[in-house]
């Protein structure tokens, strides 16, 4: 697979083909890293799991024998978090990340809250009364949609503003600004006004074809330097402790969302913005329940989105590793019915249909879609729409799945073989 060069390396990018490989980033996790050893946060870890345990006696067996691996990347997480939320000397560091391995590390997975491996998060601390200047590129087509949000907590369900992709001011030659201050745009492109509470920059660039699309190059400075000096291994330690054991709750709330309704039924999809997600986005989820010769068959329509995609998560809303498995379809994976709509069959086993979302055995998933950059002026008749939600049994499919896309084993081993191959790219260096 040939990998574009597109930047210019220097002492900040340090890859010319990858926009996360970066000195911010190797600098946040190699903190991370050694802030992970502390005592502290061992011991804040084993108390966030207690505290989970507590909240979720109402999951099933199968869910709870994969609460030890929920718990550490939850926890790592808000250690990401806690270094990157320096307001006085902000740097971009990207979190929700799977493990890795690059510039002489080991990095620990980041995963949690409905995680989204067509996402790549960055995250920049800010505060009100700060002024900062980010500078950023478009990298070919760029990603499939952007959003940048200032949020007020570290759950980054709290949004204080926004700027949407068809809002962003892009140049010819793919640069652009984004300026955050405490004062109103007034003629000014591309800008975030903070209030009272501001905690982070939060961006999401989402990512649709992952061999050719790439985040954006985002870098920032301070325009009116503090005097402070940078945040110390202590207070990043005190605020990463503090987050993960005060979030519990709210990630509990969110769990429950889906796992408090009825098995087997999609909600949505609805607006976003209300439960903190994105404004321009509509969502929707359920649990699915399947017996042993079960499976769960949604149809959708393409909701006139940018950019839209569903996947299926554990108990946990962890994402079900999702470089070797169609656990996931964006709309450059996804494949189309005979009429136009999507079909997608969830199930343990291969029903022998292109859009499998694979559950890796487990019998009790949850199942998220999402439609992102969605045009406020989108006709009613064209917003994101559930067609049918359906439990079959697996050697009944050809019936109910019919005008869905088939596809053979061989082809199914090609469709892992790029993916895994193309999910790579992003820890590429």
């Amino acid at each position: 697979m040939s990998v574009p060069e597109w930047i210019k390396t220097d002492s900040y990018f340090l890859s010319r083909h990858n926009p996360v490989a970066t000195a911010d980033q190797v600098w946040v996790e190699k903190t991370a890293l050694r802030l992970w050893e502390r005592d502290d946060i061992q011991q804040a870890i084993k108390q966030a799991r207690f505290l989970w345990v507590t909240v979720s006696e109402r999951a099933s067996h199968a869910a709870k024998t994969r609460l030890d691996d929920f718990i550490p990347e939850y926890a790592m997480n808000y250690v990401i978090k806690a270094v990157a939320s320096d307001a006085n000397h902000p740097r971009v560091g990207h979190n929700w990340m799977m493990a890795h391995e690059w510039f002489g590390h080991k990095m620990r997975g980041a995963r949690m809250g409905g995680d989204n491996q067509d996402n790549v998060y960055h995250m920049v601390g800010i505060e009100h009364g700060g002024a900062y200047r980010i500078d950023g590129s478009r990298l070919n087509q760029g990603p499939a949609d952007t959003t940048w949000t200032i949020v007020a907590n570290s759950g980054t369900s709290m949004t204080l503003a926004s700027l949407d992709n068809e809002d962003l001011v892009v140049k010819e030659d793919g640069n652009f600004t984004v300026t955050i201050d405490d004062q109103p745009a007034n003629g000014r492109p591309n800008h975030l006004q903070t209030q009272r509470g501001a905690l982070f920059l939060f961006v999401r660039d989402s990512i649709g074809d992952w061999a050719s699309e790439r985040a954006n190059t985002i870098r920032v400075k301070r325009l009116n330097p503090s005097p402070e000096p940078p945040l110390s291994d202590d207070e990043m330690a005190f605020r990463a402790i503090d987050w993960m054991l005060r979030d519990v709750p709210l990630y509990f709330w969110f769990t429950y969302l889906s796992h408090g309704k009825e098995y087997n039924r999609v909600t949505g999809p609805h607006p976003s913005g209300a439960v903190g997600g994105l404004r321009s986005q509509y969502g929707g989820y359920a649990t699915v329940s399947l017996a042993d010769d079960e499976a769960f068959v949604v149809t959708l329509n393409s909701g006139n989105a940018a950019f839209r995609d569903v996947f299926v998560h554990d108990w946990w809303h962890l994402s079900i590793e999702p470089d070797q498995r169609t656990s996931s379809f964006n709309n450059s994976q996804m494949a189309p019915d005979d009429d136009g709509n999507f079909t997608f069959v969830i199930s343990p086993e291969d029903p022998g249909i292109h859009n499998w979302l694979d559950t890796g055995g487990l019998r009790e998933v949850i199942f998220i879609l999402r439609f992102q950059g969605v045009p406020r002026a989108t006709p009613e008749g064209q917003l994101p729409r559930l067609i049918s939600e359906k439990i079959v049994k697996r050697d009944q499919l050809d019936l109910e799945a019919q005008g869905a896309k088939r596809i053979t084993p061989d082809e199914r081993v090609s469709q892992l073989r790029a993916r895994k191959k193309s999910y790579d790219l992003r820890h590429m260096v």
